[in-house]
């Protein structure tokens, strides 16, 4: 353990204040400051640490132009370690600066992010409107065709209906022309229940002929007259009611053949607007599909965006944290150049009064609270600043 030596001529004392010099001397507030840093000195050996602890009170304890060589040199050996624990805690500032640097990159990317993801959101939300605006048109599209459809299909039927009645009656007069009123016309076989029989049917039939009403009144006594004896008014009666079938017939039969056309023209229509359905449906399930993918891809882009928040949010915890820990090792920083290093140079530089000197006193041979600090951080007090341990 190195001890302050006596100044040259001094005698020894006695062997009790020798016994005194056996116990640990005592630091004062500068030399604790001193023994702080040097106990920061985390990449030295604990062995070595101690032994530049040992030594403060015997190496700074006298004024510099005091002390002989050996002590000069632990002084400087406490000075060199002091700087090295200065260099690392400036690196930590430095390694926390650049961790805030890139911190602030991160964020900054992070921010670009979430105003990338807040734009897409917006073109699938433009995307969805429009999606919903054709999905309906093509709603309406398809309800059109489908009511162009019914037109048709009962225009069609309206019309396959009437010349069907037509097909009926042409069918139904041409029987009763055959096989009723030819047989009212032959002399050979008539008979006059079967004849009454016939006439029955005629006149039924006869009444969709719309037939002048002289007529149908002398219908039956025509009818029921064997045909050779007949007269004149009688044979008229026949041949009128045969004409009025066979003129019908023709009539109908005219209907039909004129109605083939538009028949096939209204199933034409029917065919054309079954397509056009076909084409709206088919149409409409595109849309359907257009607007599912739109909400698909929207789902996604609310969802990214929910994800560039949260990453823009961890980022920006990220940046604090970074700068928190930045102003932390400056605190740590400033107060081992503010404390702890301005107590090693106010011991490491104070010089002893010459005898008969008249200037003042040197600030560090009053007391350690009057001492200024030579650095733009802080004064340096008779305390450790805030954080610090007293030893």
């Amino acid at each position: 353990r190195i001890v302050a030596m006596a100044p040259k001529g001094s005698k020894r004392t006695s062997q009790g204040a020798a016994a005194d010099g056996n116990k640990k001397p005592k630091l004062d507030s500068f030399m604790t400051g001193v023994v702080d840093a040097l106990r920061q000195a985390t990449e030295l050996p604990q062995e070595c640490r101690a032994m530049l602890e040992a030594g403060v009170p015997g190496c700074l304890g006298p004024p510099a132009n005091e002390r002989h060589q050996l002590q000069s040199s632990l002084v400087q050996w406490i000075g060199e370690t002091i700087e090295n624990v200065q260099a690392r805690l400036c690196q930590v500032v430095d390694d926390e600066a650049a961790k805030v640097a890139e911190a602030e990159r991160a964020f900054k990317e992070a921010e670009e992010a979430v105003s990338f993801a807040a734009t897409n959101l917006e073109a699938k939300d433009r995307d969805v409107a429009a999606s919903k605006t054709a999905s309906n048109e093509a709603a309406q599209a398809v309800n059109s065709a489908k009511a162009g459809l019914n037109d048709a299909q009962v225009a069609q039927k309206k019309g396959d209906a009437s010349l069907a009645e037509a097909g009926k009656l042409i069918e139904e007069y041409s029987g009763a022309l055959k096989d009723r009123v030819c047989y009212l016309k032959e002399e050979n076989g008539f008979d006059a229940n079967s004849a009454k029989t016939h006439t029955n049917e005629v006149m039924r039939i006869s009444k969709k002929l719309d037939l002048d009403d002289s007529l149908l009144t002398a219908l039956p006594s025509a009818c029921a007259t064997m045909p050779s004896k007949r007269g004149s008014f009688d044979k008229m009666v026949i041949s009128e009611l045969e004409s009025s079938f066979q003129t019908r017939i023709a009539a109908l039969t005219e209907e039909i053949n004129t109605g083939t056309a538009a028949t096939a023209n209204r199933a034409a229509a029917v065919t054309a607007n079954e397509q056009v359905v076909q084409a709206a449906e088919d149409a409409q399930k595109d849309a359907e599909a257009a607007l599912a993918a739109a909400q698909a891809a929207q789902g996604e882009a609310a969802a990214g965006l929910r994800e560039a928040e949260k990453g823009s949010k961890a980022k920006a915890a990220g940046q604090a944290a970074a700068e928190e820990l930045k102003k932390k090792a400056e605190h740590v920083l400033e107060n081992f150049i503010g404390y702890n290093v301005l107590c090693f140079n106010s011991l490491r530089d104070k010089v002893s009064k010459p005898e008969g000197a008249d200037s003042p006193a040197p600030a560090t041979s009053a007391s350690p609270a009057a001492a200024k600090s030579t650095t733009p951080f802080a004064a340096i007090s008779a305390s450790p600043p805030a954080g610090s341990e007293a030893l």
